[in-house]
């Protein structure tokens, strides 16, 4: 009887571990490509998205969600090696010769028709292949994802050999963060700084490029299908188009008078790199209530000088839920609509609701690019 239930243990185990691999490609910078069933090791991947200490966001995105990553260099630089010229001392003594230093950044599709982009933080992925002198046996191979790395004395950037992507299968297939545009113009809200749009559904904010800023015409592009809150940023103020409007959820509950007190109250505890957070308003319901969130950095920072008086700022979209008495935010629902400056102890732009500016429904496939426009409210 024991030995049975050690076998069914150990298929159980096997089964497990199956589950926990994804047939892809790995192919790396040298131009080496290996095949096989890919897994990381230990916790899930975290990817920091956003540049910067300076609105990022860390993300931890499990394997089956990942379509493709792949990893380009950010910066490279040729430093010299060196030592502390006696002991105890922090006097740097250099050494001859030099050796590359390489930062790398990564681009994550996922199979949402999500991107993220930023950087992997150090993780090792691994990948089975069949060995070709015994069809019946794997070999192993571990690949270092890192951040930063450093080369040996005497090397260039090029010898460094490094992932340059891993593509799932199926990868290939899935949906591409959106082939959707939309343009508009708004008129009457000044000269237009930023542009963004907020997927509702894939609770994510998409970027825009402001085309003319005195005329206020903008696109933004590689839109999935969603419902759109738009966002902008002018010299005069923001405006954001909250619909009412949330993820779709069964037996969603209506917010109720005091939640977005309740929220207030639970994101004045936050101990962030920004540590004034506000709520500007709140529309949904309780499995998923969308928070305009404005967050300033009021404390002196590192590079201090570099601000030349001005204070940083950033305005969100948070997704959050209730479950039985306490609000909490959504792991994936941190949207960065803007980041801006303000002057420090000055009188910050105001920050208004449109309505004009919500519920844009976009499917890419009926219609690749929708006009949505509009004109600033009479004060």
């Amino acid at each position: 009887m024991k030995v049975r239930v050690a076998v069914l243990l150990l298929l159980l185990a096997a089964f497990a571990r199956g589950a926990e691999r994804r047939a892809g490609t790995i192919r790396l910078s040298n131009g080496q490509e290996h095949k096989g069933e890919i897994w990381f090791q230990g916790s899930e991947p975290r990817i920091y998205e956003g540049e910067g200490a300076a609105g990022g966001r860390f993300v931890n995105v499990k394997l089956e969600e990942f379509a493709s990553l792949t990893f380009f260099i950010r910066t490279q630089s040729t430093e010299r090696p060196w030592r502390f010229k006696n002991a105890g001392s922090d006097e740097k003594e250099f050494l001859p010769g030099e050796y590359p230093v390489v930062e790398l950044g990564v681009e994550a599709r996922l199979l949402s028709g999500q991107t993220l982009k930023g950087h992997l933080l150090n993780k090792p992925v691994y990948i089975r292949t069949p060995d070709g002198e015994n069809p019946m046996d794997y070999l192993e191979q571990k690949f270092h994802l890192k951040f930063q790395m450093q080369g040996e004395v005497g090397q260039k950037a090029a010898d460094l050999v490094y992932v340059k992507e891993i593509v799932f299968d199926g990868g290939e297939a899935a949906p591409e963060a959106g082939n959707g545009v939309l343009t508009g113009t708004l008129k009457g809200f000044g000269a237009l700084q930023q542009v963004a749009a907020y997927g509702i559904d894939r609770m994510r904010a998409y970027e825009g490029k402001v085309l003319d800023a005195a005329q206020g015409t903008y696109r933004i592009e590689r839109l999935p299908p969603d419902r759109y809150d738009f966002a902008l940023l002018t010299d005069r103020g923001i405006w954001v188009g909250l619909s009412e409007q949330a993820a779709t959820a069964a037996d969603a509950r209506p917010l109720e008078a005091g939640d977005e007190a309740a929220i207030a109250a639970t994101l004045a505890k936050f101990d962030d790199f920004f540590d004034v957070q506000g709520v500007i308003a709140v529309r949904g319901h309780r499995e998923a209530a969308k928070v305009v969130v404005h967050q300033r950095r009021v404390k002196e920072q590192h590079d201090e000088a570099g601000l030349k008086g001005q204070e940083l700022n950033r305005l969100d979209i948070w997704t959050w839920h209730m479950r039985t008495t306490e609000w909490h935010i959504n792991p994936r629902g941190r949207a960065n609509l803007f980041r801006y400056f303000e002057p420090r102890g000055g009188q910050p732009r105001p920050i208004r609701l449109l309505p004009a500016l919500g519920g844009c429904v976009l499917d890419p496939a009926r219609e690749p690019e929708k006009q949505w426009s509009a004109d600033a409210p009479k004060e």
